[in-house]
């Protein structure tokens, strides 16, 4: 489940929940979340279940779900929210989603173990963290691939997957 909080008195109070599923044994476990108020959805993707959930926020319920072809690590909405970028841990690309259309459009290639992700303001490129091998995928996104990997090492001759990652 999702949990969401309100702040009351500079207090956190519960305000509701968004149920993905049924509780264990069954493996759900989100892993990254992106909120459209526009459309009253939340998307998040799971790192147990390799999924994909698209929440409506006003009827608390899931509208669709979506297979992954491995482990989510996060999500991020493009400025304009007509895209969704999934970073797949475990299949190391970006997963592209169409929030309009409600589907999965296609994927690009990245680096070992993509996690974080971060678009310019007016989404032209989108950068990804790669854990595995210490690099940022920098990817032009109308062009929709990597334009270039930049190396993130602590320093020359890091082992691979040395650069600090949080799973979330």
């Amino acid at each position: 489940m999702i949990i969401r909080y309100a702040i009351t008195n500079n207090k956190l109070s519960l305000f509701d929940s968004l149920i993905i599923g049924k509780p264990w044994p069954l493996k759900i476990s989100v892993a990254g979340i992106a909120l459209d108020d526009s459309k009253k959805q939340v998307v998040c993707c799971d790192k147990e279940d390799n999924s994909l959930y698209v929440l409506d926020t006003q009827a608390k319920k899931v509208l669709s779900h979506f297979s992954l072809d491995g482990e989510g690590y996060t999500c991020l909405l493009s400025p304009n929210h007509k895209l969704l970028y999934i970073s797949c841990w475990g299949c190391d690309k970006i997963v592209l989603f169409d929030t309009e259309k409600q589907i999965i459009t296609g994927s690009i290639a990245v680096g070992d173990n993509p996690n974080d992700l971060c678009v310019t303001g007016k989404g032209e490129y989108l950068y990804v963290a790669n854990a595995n091998d210490n690099s940022v995928s920098v990817i032009d996104t109308k062009q929709q691939k990597v334009i270039e990997t930049l190396n993130s090492a602590l320093y020359p001759g890091s082992p691979s997957g040395s650069t600090t990652t949080v799973w979330r």
